[in-house]
């Protein structure tokens, strides 16, 4: 229950601070679009969470975990990356914040292969250049390495 609250209070923030970028419309997305309407369905999704916790049966107790196992602290730890991602988009740029943020999210959620998270990083940060930037035009930072 306390993770769906985290998560709605980081989609709050999240679509907040979109509005500091142009918005645009369906038609001509600005730069700020996505991450609003991210930040309002991570908001409906922690909604639909926290209603389905507080309808479940309680459980019996279960045994303790160590520390590092707790969903909770993969859930902070999925929300400061994302945080420090969004704080370093401008200064570092769309595409290299991508490929960071996706590796370490890779890692956050479990991925153990060094090579798999950075295959699969680079090509998400490349297909997003590629559909946002190229194709759809979108004026996202480029950052102090031009890309």
């Amino acid at each position: 229950m306390t993770s769906a609250i985290a998560m709605f209070a980081f989609g709050a923030i999240t679509a907040l601070l979109s509005l500091q970028y142009p918005v645009g419309s369906l038609r001509m997305p600005g730069s700020g679009f996505l991450p609003l309407v991210l930040g309002v369905m991570l908001m409906g999704l922690a909604a639909v969470q926290f209603t389905q916790a507080r309808l479940a049966r309680p459980k019996p107790a279960e045994p303790a975990k160590t520390p590092g196992d707790e969903p909770g602290r993969r859930v902070l730890f999925f929300m400061g990356a994302v945080a420090a991602a969004t704080a370093l988009l401008r200064p570092l740029g769309f595409a290299l914040m991508g490929f960071v943020l996706m590796f370490v999210l890779l890692r956050i959620l479990g991925e153990r292969r060094w090579m798999v998270s950075a295959v699969i990083a680079l090509a998400s940060a490349a297909a997003s250049q590629l559909v946002f930037v190229t194709w759809l035009k979108i004026p996202l930072p480029a950052g102090m390495f031009g890309f």
